[in-house]
């Protein structure tokens, strides 16, 4: 960068700001593990129905895969995360099915719906 560039955000630039806009961000190892266990716990012992929102969303299941890209534990965790897991697969049900039983939709989910929103809970689980 020349010393007569200024940096500019994205706003300042002009730039329309997305979700799929890009920032980089620098993270210790220490902060990578602290994410990736909080989001761990709102997936799978975070007992609160609400936290589905968040256990399931593509945006968080993606950031949570780019922590582990970057964690020099990345490889272990894929390799654990491959296997099956009776206990998250069991938590993960029963807090679905509170929340079904909560929901007040004049309509049931079709079985690809259920089985899209079950695929993004469970990750990074392979199911």
């Amino acid at each position: 960068m020349n010393s007569n560039d200024k940096q500019q955000s994205p706003d300042q630039a002009g730039e329309r700001l997305t979700e799929e806009t890009t920032q980089t961000v620098h993270l210790t190892q220490g902060e990578i593990h602290a994410i990736q266990k909080a989001l761990l716990f709102l997936k799978f012992e975070c007992e609160e129905t609400e936290s589905l929102l968040y256990a399931g969303s593509p945006l968080l299941n993606s950031a949570l895969s780019k922590l582990r890209e970057a964690d020099v534990h990345g490889e272990y965790a894929k390799q654990f995360h491959s296997r099956p897991n009776p206990h998250a697969e069991s938590f993960m049900r029963n807090k679905l099915e509170r929340s079904y039983a909560e929901e007040h939709v004049p309509h049931e989910p079709t079985e690809a719906q259920l089985n899209d929103i079950w695929q993004s809970c469970m990750f990074p689980f392979g199911v």
